[in-house]
């Protein structure tokens, strides 16, 4: 049975307890903590079996995350995503959803240990604007850049509430290279948008505020996940020390033919 998050139920202890080490979970408990479930773009739902909480899922409008389990009902997960308008869902590929978007998945990478920095560059917090700036220079295929409405919305309302951070280093005087969280909990930490102007690259800019963001979240007592594309950055990430969790799946609306 999936029961939706409300005033009546509120499910808190129950989120709490399965998003603790998980990157999904990370990424819903984040959004629990960032924005009201009164919303109308917004809500959470939980599994459960025999009364056992199992799984949990979010909307954040059109888009869904899944955090799922062995002893999820994943036929009942499926339909419930067929006939909820999910126009993207992210989950564990381990875990096949039957659903008619099409999927792509690539490795989950973490870190729990403080990595050695031996370059040193001055951080600072960058202006949300001047990281959309530096996010569209490094835009790629494997690097969709969101639209400036919903990124300035989204983004600065995770700050204000403190549920995500930003660092970026600068050349000239100007935003060169930025990273932030995607999502954070009181255990995890999911790292997004490492970008790089690319009239500044190959300086040890990008490796630097992984490195540096990293060590910041781990001495919090956080575990730091990220998601690699399926054959981008492979040396990078590789270098820096970051070893394979798993791997995510992302399921998007078929391209019209």
């Amino acid at each position: 049975m999936i029961k939706i998050v409300d005033s009546k139920n509120p499910f808190f202890k129950e989120i709490t307890e399965l998003s603790k080490n998980n990157p999904y979970g990370c990424r819903i408990i984040s959004l629990y903590n960032t924005y009201n479930y009164n919303l109308p773009f917004v809500d959470f739902w939980v599994q459960l079996i025999y009364e056992k909480p199992v799984s949990l899922i979010s909307r954040l409008e059109s888009a869904f995350i899944l955090r799922i389990s062995e002893e999820s009902d994943i036929e009942e997960i499926s339909s419930f995503i067929r006939v909820s308008g999910a126009q993207n869902v992210i989950c564990d590929s381990s875990f096949g959803l039957n659903c008619d978007l099409s999927k792509k998945s690539g490795p989950i990478l973490f870190s729990d240990k403080m990595f050695d920095i031996n370059k040193s560059f001055d951080v600072f917090t960058p202006d949300t604007r001047e990281v959309y700036s530096v996010i569209c220079k490094a835009a790629s295929e494997h690097f969709a850049v969101p639209s400036y409405e919903s990124f300035m919305l989204d983004v600065n309302h995770k700050l204000n509430q403190r549920s995500i951070r930003i660092y970026a280093v600068k050349d000239d005087k100007l935003p060169a290279a930025c990273i932030m969280t995607l999502a954070e909990s009181k255990d995890s930490a999911v790292l997004g948008a490492l970008a790089t102007d690319p009239n500044y690259r190959n300086k040890g800019y990008g490796a630097f505020l992984v490195k540096y963001i990293n060590n910041v979240l781990v001495s919090e007592g956080k575990r730091v996940y990220l998601h690699r594309a399926p054959s981008e950055n492979v040396a990078f990430y590789n270098r820096l020390g970051f070893k394979e969790y798993g791997k995510w799946a992302e399921y998007r609306e078929k391209e019209n033919e």
